[in-house]
């Protein structure tokens, strides 16, 4: 089960020999465990997430009111248009709204189920009597290019579909849909990018093949090129920072068997800071020991191909 705040707490103070808070106040003990969480994510890279690509229709605007209308007019949202594969509902789930109507006009819609597996979707608006009622949908959050754009910051990520995950301090790949297929940019340093690709600056507009890392950490950015000529679905192979841990209901990311070792580096931190350098390095050496068990043991090996044949020579 996922750790809370408390169960940490009491592990460190543990450590400390410290149950009745005499050594450290507990405001001290929860930023330790927190830096020490974020020390875990950096240092394992266990806090991982894919940009979402689609998502659930959350909102909708009338264009048009039209006239005439009933009371009850049809409104039918398309099929999901680009279902993920991942989640609750890896095909997709139908949408579906309902609409609001004062003396023949269509004046609001309301969305009774935002379904899931959506990018592009449209609403059609029929009925006995009326005509005219135009609208459009708003997505949930999901990663895209823009028309025209070059530079995308990891901070303008939306995270909130990540409970528990504070922020992208790097990126593995940036992977474009594109006429059905997924595939990886080829990723070249800032400098080689700036030499060699992005001469031609915005006199080009494309679907995206080169990406280029600008700066580093939660600030960083990524370019691409050729510039986007219009959206296109962005999936980023994101390593994440866990949000801090302030009360009991503070969502835990970090995943198990990490979280066991979260207690000594809150233990180290907290020795330092009474200058018991000696029990502060005992604690170092356990929490070392710790991440590399861990790790031995959570990243197995695996045989690319057990039939003896490189797989893309098929």
């Amino acid at each position: 089960m996922p750790q809370s705040l408390n169960d940490y707490m009491k592990d460190v103070q543990t450590f400390l020999r410290d149950s009745g808070q005499d050594l450290l106040d507990p405001e001290d003990i929860i930023k330790h465990v927190n830096r020490a969480r974020r020390e875990i994510a950096l240092k394992t890279q266990c806090v991982r997430i894919l940009t979402p690509i689609t998502g659930a229709v959350i909102a909708a605007t009338v264009t048009a009111g039209g006239t005439n209308y009933s009371n009850n007019p049809t409104l039918t949202i398309t099929p999901p248009d680009f279902p993920s594969g991942m989640g609750a509902n890896p095909t997709g789930a139908q949408a579906t709204a309902s609409a609001v109507v004062v003396a023949g006009v269509i004046n609001a819609i309301d969305i009774t189920y935002g379904g899931a597996g959506y990018w592009q979707p449209t609403i059609t608006i029929t009925d006995t009597t009326g005509h005219g009622a135009t609208a459009t949908l708003q997505v949930s959050a999901l990663n895209q290019t823009a028309q025209g754009q070059e530079v995308y910051n990891f901070n303008q990520v939306d995270l909130s579909p990540f409970p528990g995950v504070e922020s992208i301090y790097a990126i593995q790949s940036v992977s474009l849909l594109y006429s059905g297929f997924r595939y990886s940019l080829i990723a070249y340093s800032f400098s080689t990018n700036q030499a060699l690709v992005r001469q031609w600056a915005q006199s080009w507009q494309y679907v995206p093949a080169v990406c280029a890392q600008h700066g580093q950490g939660t600030a960083g950015t990524f370019y691409l090129y050729p510039v986007p000529s219009m959206p296109f679905q962005m999936e980023w192979d994101c390593y994440c920072l866990p949000i801090d841990l302030t009360t009991d209901l503070s969502v835990e990311v970090i995943p198990d068997p990490w979280t066991d070792a979260v207690a000594y580096r809150a233990a180290h931190l907290a020795y330092l800071s009474i200058q018991n350098f000696n029990a502060a390095g005992y604690y170092d050496k356990l929490f070392t020991d710790r991440l590399r068990e861990y790790s031995l043991a959570a990243r197995v090996s695996r045989v690319t191909n057990p039939y003896g044949r490189y797989a893309g020579g098929y």
